[in-house]
Formats: C-alpha cells, sequence, structure tokens
C-alpha cells in the first residue's frame, strides 16, 4: 500500500517534529544552491539544506498547515541521520493514530523516497526489503525492545539548526489592493483559453505514465557508486606508517623479511614472514615473544608467517568534499611532483569514471546526464621508496585510498635519498569528481553493457 503523501507535523515539547518530507540526493561543490533551486522547481514551502557536500536536501510543502511562526519546525529524517552519521540503517518507529514511519540513512543522508508514514508494519516491511537490496551492509532498528531504536524523545533531542526547516522566500507585491485585483482579473481573461486548452490535452493524456526525472535518478545512481568504497586519508596513512615503524625487525633469533597490509572494509589485513637466523632460534623462542594478537604458522623449519589485523581508520567516500579534477591536476599533482625526488617510483594515471548503474526509463532507454551532474571519479595511484620518505604525502592523502602496503627489507649497498633498508611500496586511488567525462572511454561502455553497468576501478 502506498505511503501517506500529506506531511505530518507533531508537535512536541521544544518544537515540532516533520515528517513525511520528499528528500534528493546532492552532489557536487555547491549543494545549498542545488538545493534552493530544486525547492524553488517542486513549489516548496520550507527545506533542509544538506549537512555535508554530499547529502540529501529536504523539500515539504506545508501551505495547508502551517502552524505558528514562533513554532521551530524539525526534519525528524535529518535529526535520525543525526544520529547514525555512518553506515546504512533503516530506522521505523510506530506513530500513535497514524502509522509506521519509516526513514532510511546512508553514510548520514537521509535515503530518497523514504521518511514516509505507512498504514501498517506489513506496508513498511516491503519498502525495507527493497532497501535490503540496495544496501546489503542495511541495519533494521524496528522492534521497540531493541536499545538502538531511538524514541521520538530523542529524535526531538538530536533537533539542531542543521535538521530546522528553514522557510523560502517568495517574492512579496509592494502594489496596493485594488492593483493586485486589476493585474489578476487582466491575467486570467488572457490565460483563461490557453489554460482550459492545457488542461483538457492533460486530461486527455492522463493515462500516461510518468516520466522520470533525470536529474533525481542520477545523483541516486551517482551516490550509489560511491556505496561501500573508504578514503584512509592522512590519518589513515598514519596509521598504517605507525604500525609498519612498530613492526619488530627480530623477534627470537628471526627476522623480518617483508609485511604486506591489504584493504579490507574498514580494517587492515596484514601478515609478515620471517626467516629463522642461527641453530639457537627455534618455534618455541619465536612464540614466546610474537604479540598475543598475532596468528602464527610455520610453513617450513626456517620460515614462519604472521597474520593480524588492525584498524584502518578509513571513512567513507560519501562524507568527503572532493576535489574536482582540474583541481587535482593543478594542485595536488603539483604537490606531488615537489616531493617526486624522495621516491624511486612515483605513477599516476588518468581519471577514470567509478563504475555506476545508467538510469533507464519506463522504456528502458539509458537517461541522458544532466549537464550540470558531477560524477565520482578515480585514479591509479602506484608509488614506491624508503619508509622515510612515505611521511612526506601526509599533506597530499585527504583523498587517497590504499589497496595494498608492502614493507620490504633488503640489504643497500650504500643508502642515499632513495635507497634504504626499509622499502615501502603503496597501490592505491585517488578520487575525485568531475563533470567532464562524457567522452571518456569508460563513460562510453557503461552505456553499451546489458543493465547498464560497467567494469572499471
Amino acid at each position: 500500500m502506498a505511503p501517506d503523501s500529506e506531511p505530518l507535523i507533531l508537535p512536541m515539547a521544544s518544537g515540532a517534529l516533520v515528517f513525511g518530507m520528499d528528500w534528493f540526493p546532492m552532489i557536487g561543490p555547491q549543494p545549498g544552491r542545488a538545493g534552493l533551486k530544486l525547492a524553488r522547481k517542486h513549489g516548496s514551502t520550507h527545506l533542509v539544506l544538506p549537512v555535508a557536500a554530499l547529502g540529501s536536501a529536504g523539500l515539504v510543502s506545508l501551505k495547508r498547515q502551517l502552524p505558528s511562526r514562533k513554532v521551530k519546525l524539525y526534519s525528524a529524517a535529518q535529526n535520525v541521520a543525526q544520529l547514525f552519521a555512518t553506515g546504512s540503517v533503516a530506522v521505523l518507529i510506530e506513530l500513535q493514530q497514524f502509522g509506521y514511519w519509516l526513514v532510511a540513512i546512508h553514510e548520514g543522508a537521509v535515503v530518497a523516497r523514504t521518511d514516509q508514514i505507512y498504514r501498517s508494519r506489513d506496508d513498511a516491511g516491503d519498502v525495507i526489503d527493497g532497501l535490503r537490496q540496495a544496501y546489503p551492509q542495511l541495519q533494521v532498528l524496528a522492534q521497540e525492545q531493541d536499545s538502538r531504536l531511538p524514541t521520538l524523545v530523542a529524535v526531538m533531542a538530536a533537533s539542531s539548526i542543521r535538521s530546522q526547516l528553514q522557510p523560502l522566500r517568495h517574492w512579496q507585491s509592494v502594489m496596493p489592493w485594488p492593483v493586485q485585483f486589476f493585474v489578476l482579473a487582466l491575467v486570467l481573461v488572457l490565460l483563461l483559453p490557453r489554460v482550459w486548452l492545457l488542461f483538457d490535452r492533460t486530461h486527455s493524456s492522463h493515462s500516461d505514465p510518468a516520466q522520470l526525472e533525470p536529474g533525481q535518478t542520477w545523483r541516486e545512481a551517482v551516490l550509489a557508486s560511491a556505496g561501500g568504497r573508504q578514503v584512509h586519508g592522512g590519518k589513515g596513512l598514519r596509521a598504517l606508517l605507525d604500525s609498519f615503524y612498530a613492526l619488530p625487525t627480530r623477534l627470537g633469533g628471526w627476522a623480518l623479511q617483508q609485511a604486506v597490509c591489504e584493504a579490507a572494509g574498514s580494517r587492515w589485513q596484514c601478515q609478515a614472514g620471517y626467516e629463522r637466523l642461527g641453530a639457537k632460534a627455534s618455534n618455541s623462542s619465536f612464540l614466546a615473544v610474537v604479540p598475543p594478537t598475532w596468528v602464527i604458522e610455520f610453513s617450513s623449519l626456517d620460515r614462519a608467517t604472521a597474520r593480524w589485523q588492525s584498524e584502518s581508520h578509513s571513512v567513507p567516500l560519501l562524507r568527503l568534499n572532493l576535489p574536482s579534477s582540474a583541481q587535482n591536476e593543478r594542485y595536488l599533482l603539483s604537490s606531488l611532483q615537489a616531493i617526486r625526488p624522495a621516491f624511486a617510483q612515483m605513477h599516476l594515471g588518468q581519471p577514470i569514471p567509478i563504475p555506476l548503474l545508467i538510469p533507464k526509463d519506463q522504456q528502458g532507454q539509458p537517461l541522458p546526464r544532466p549537464k550540470d551532474q558531477a560524477v565520482y571519479a578515480s585514479r591509479l595511484v602506484q608509488i614506491s621508496g624508503p619508509l622515510r620518505s612515505a611521511s612526506l604525502l601526509l599533506p597530499n592523502a585527504q583523498s587517497m585510498a590504499w589497496q595494498k602496503a608492502t614493507l620490504t627489507l633488503r640489504q643497500a649497498e650504500q643508502a642515499d635519498l632513495i635507497r634504504s633498508k626499509l622499502n615501502l611500496s603503496l597501490q592505491g586511488f585517488i578520487y575525485e569528481i568531475d563533470k567532464a567525462m562524457d567522452d571518456s572511454p569508460v563513460a562510453g561502455l557503461c552505456a553499451r553493457l546489458d543493465g547498464g553497468r560497467c567494469a572499471g576501478p
């Protein structure tokens, strides 16, 4: 059953909560301006602007039920988004006498087509099933006994200036009322015949299917393409380097040969290879001094592998305000050129659009991408050199995500700027956004593959 279309204003102790707003994902350098433009296009009376650069704008029309101006209005959905800033969460709360309110949050942004009130729990359950397919990691909070399910009091307590509904400033006439009445009558006389013809055409074609809005569907597709992607940034890279510096090179007569860490979600999966050095070294002497969090495997009498996990300190890609490809070309690459002499290798690829599912209309034809719709892009980065040089990357690592990091110990005849006993190799991506990807080979391939899906980074 379809949700109730009318918004609900629920008075609370310190204001009122508004349920049933329309939410649109925003992406680009000026989401606030885009949100205002969208609100005027839909004839909204109030809106909630995106909290982050990549968030959602909430729109609502309260012409029929506008309360007193003294009452502060807060979006219930945006309040829940502030309670669950990370991950994917669906919240189902029973509103006495009104039904069941469902809202879904993904990485701190309200998901489009949620923030709706349903007549029964089963009706909302059908929507939750669809959300699970779109967000495999979705956590559903629907049972009152679940301590994580927020109460209405907790939702109201999360109210802030960021969730307060902002009225749109409409044009107000300064003409006297008689003049306004005369102008209105004149407009009606001139336009009434045309309006009647337009109404007649619309009425005769009321059975035509509703047209999808390319802007909204493309924004949803772009946001979905970034789902699950993590960025390590400067904090994550610092934690990785610190873990390598803390790695013992000698343990119970065994010597470190190599260590490798691979990204797995929000954690690092690491392993290190050790080699037995002398006759006095043994498995027992090695096990006596290894960290308790390590899992040890002896592959031979002289070789051992240690495995462990560590926190990567990564953040979701959706939470970042990314630079454009042009900005990276000018500023980031210039900074990397300055530190290039400290590394043995530094390779950066060209920006490639992140694969996404191209939206289609009711006839199955790809919807054209709006000219102002930015897309996510990534460029391959491979860097190797002395471990000590890696700290030079920290000021420029805000949009970097690493797939693999390898620490190798080797004998250096003579240490210099690019040679050392401890050498680090990094493989990953630099993320950015761009509006000029239509001529990219990958962008063209996306439109031709079955189902609209393309392959790439």
